[in-house]
């Protein structure tokens, strides 16, 4: 005789409480062929999220950070990504992904100069997803298998690369430590992690950057996305947080949160708006943004694509993460002759600018949120560098 669960769903795919059965709902008279091919449908768009339920923190943020370069790669190579760049939560990135591609990434990394052990972790963690993929439905099993068996570099063939490979990065990084249980130090020499050259911006180029390109929503966007990279500063991963209750137009100012010095003094500032970002805010917000998501939706949203005859770029009610805003940051610096832009380069032009307006080191400290003044010192010391030099 069936339980109560049971006799409550006897056409279920699952029996049980209804609010713990996960992604599959009852189906009358559903054969078993059919019942599986749905139970794999739906376990497999589900396997992302779960497996991130699983992995600590850190483990989380070093995978965001090689699949962020791995996306990155796409970009340098002139490839855009059809179903976005979130190659971390959504199975759809992933589709037309093949083993030649993975091929490819590991050869503009060791181009790139990156170390021979980080390209290996690095083709680790992109596999592993790749093969989530697959169970997705996403990448087919043929090409799953084919990714799998792309190999990295045994210790050997690490020193025959390195040996053979010209140095890239900026320069060598020298430090020593004292190994647990060891009497004596270790003197390491590993290559930079930083790209090989920042992307430097002139004056000209941020006003290109903040200048509407045309009438859509998403050129306002655009043009306030860049404003807050190049007049405030802010980090991508501050964007992504940014909610649209953030920008008091009242006051002109924008309240945010620093997730980077979380815990210091800095975790949470407020800057007056400048002209141009004020006047762009009042527009998207006033004249653009979705009412149904004030005053807690997120500030800078995705958008439709953007025809070629001008419609579309309408605002949908979905923020933009950090991976996407630096996707659109590295597109938007292509738009006008600059490859490989990112938001870091903004703030780099952001920081010098306020060095050259003489912000002092403090006003400099609390603008950017750093915790160290030789940050800001570095950049004082650097513009006054430049004045001899042209004096």
């Amino acid at each position: 005789m069936s339980s109560p669960s049971e006799a409550s769903n006897e056409n279920s795919l699952i029996v049980g409480n209804e609010n713990e059965a996960r992604g599959i709902r009852p189906f009358a008279d559903t054969s078993l062929e059919t019942a599986g091919q749905i139970a794999n449908q739906v376990a497999g768009h589900a396997i992302f999220n779960r497996y991130l339920s699983q992995k600590s923190a850190n483990t989380l943020k070093r995978h965001s950070r090689d699949l962020e370069l791995f996306a990155e790669y796409l970009l340098d190579v002139g490839i855009m990504p059809e179903h976005g760049a979130d190659f971390q939560t959504n199975p759809e990135a992933w589709r037309g992904v093949t083993w030649g591609i993975i091929e490819g990434f590991i050869a503009w990394q060791l181009q790139e100069g990156y170390a021979v052990t980080t390209v290996n972790a690095r083709l680790s963690t992109v596999k592993v997803y790749a093969q989530m993929a697959v169970k997705a439905g996403t990448v087919p099993r043929e090409e799953g298998m084919l990714i799998q068996s792309v190999k990295g570099f045994s210790r050997s063939g690490a020193a025959n690369v390195d040996a053979k490979r010209p140095q890239t990065r900026i320069a060598d990084v020298t430090y020593t430590y004292k190994p647990d249980g060891k009497k004596q130090t270790v003197v390491v020499n590993r290559r930079s992690t930083k790209k090989r050259q920042p992307v430097l911006l002139t004056p000209p180029d941020a006003a290109l950057l903040r200048q509407l390109r045309n009438d859509s929503p998403q050129a306002v966007r655009d043009a306030l996305l860049a404003c807050l990279l190049l007049d405030h500063g802010l980090r991508a991963s501050e964007m992504a947080l940014l909610k649209a209750s953030d920008i008091d137009l009242l006051r002109g100012t924008i309240h945010f949160f620093r997730p980077k010095v979380k815990g210091t003094s800095h975790e949470w500032t407020t800057h007056k708006l400048t002209e141009t970002t004020y006047a762009l805010c009042r527009d998207y917000l006033d004249a653009h943004y979705p009412p149904t998501l004030l005053p807690d939706g997120p500030l800078i949203l995705t958008t439709t694509r953007l025809k070629r005859n001008g419609e579309g770029g309408q605002l949908v009610e979905k923020g933009m993460n950090r991976v996407r805003l630096s996707e659109r940051v590295a597109w938007l610096g292509k738009q006008i002759g600059l490859p490989k832009l990112s938001a870091h380069d903004c703030r780099h032009f952001c920081a010098t600018e306020m060095a050259k307006m003489g912000y002092g080191v403090d006003e400099l400290m609390a603008w950017f949120g750093w915790t160290s003044a030789q940050t800001a010192v570095r950049y004082i010391a650097s513009v006054e560098v430049q004045k001899r030099y042209k004096g």
